[in-house]
């Protein structure tokens, strides 16, 4: 039997009740207000076109890669994809987060000393990487580096500090050994 009755509000929701009006605004955040005055559009606009910039940045760079090779896929197709994927998101991100605006949900937390450490830690971390590179096995330092990474962003325990760090490690040893086969 076919009910074509119109849909009303969700059951147990009362459209006069001003309380249940507010539970409305968090079960559909597309009718919440947006942060849209001008210290915010500007915070948002920077990593924009920081983005815009480092697209065309590479892209004017992989123009100027010349290898003899006239093949489609040539070595400057990748990193022309790159450059038009940071274009594009960049311009996406202008849209979406500077013309139209942020929700107040989606506002970063304030600086903090341990957020600041914490990025600097991840740097210190990724340079001694690759400082470390050719001096031992690209397993024991990409192991070495997922631990310490993990240890950094809040994993505990045996199994996120020895298996997640395994696994990663093993999946970039098939990629890049033995799919690609590169030298590493």
């Amino acid at each position: 039997m076919n009910d074509h009755t119109a849909p009303g509000p969700p059951a147990g929701l009362n459209p006069t009740d001003p309380e249940q009006d507010h539970a409305e605004a968090h079960i559909h955040p597309a009718s919440e207000m947006l942060v849209t005055d001008r210290a915010h559009r500007l915070r948002e606009l920077v990593p924009a076109a920081v983005t815009i910039g480092l697209g065309v940045l590479v892209l004017v760079l992989a123009q100027g890669i010349r290898s003899g090779v006239r093949v489609e896929l040539g070595p400057p197709f990748w990193p022309t994809m790159l450059a038009w994927s940071l274009i594009v998101f960049g311009i996406l991100q202008v849209v979406v987060n500077v013309l139209r605006g942020v929700s107040r949900a989606n506002l970063p937390d304030p600086l903090s000393g341990w957020g600041i450490g914490r990025m600097l830690l991840t740097a210190a971390i990724l340079v001694g990487y690759l400082l470390l590179w050719n001096v031992l096995q690209f397993w024991l330092i990409t192991f070495a580096t997922s631990v310490a990474l993990t240890a950094l962003y809040g994993g505990r325990g045996w199994r996120p500090l020895l298996v997640f760090p395994a696994i990663v490690t093993a999946l970039l040893h098939f990629l890049f050994v033995v799919a690609l086969r590169v030298n590493l």
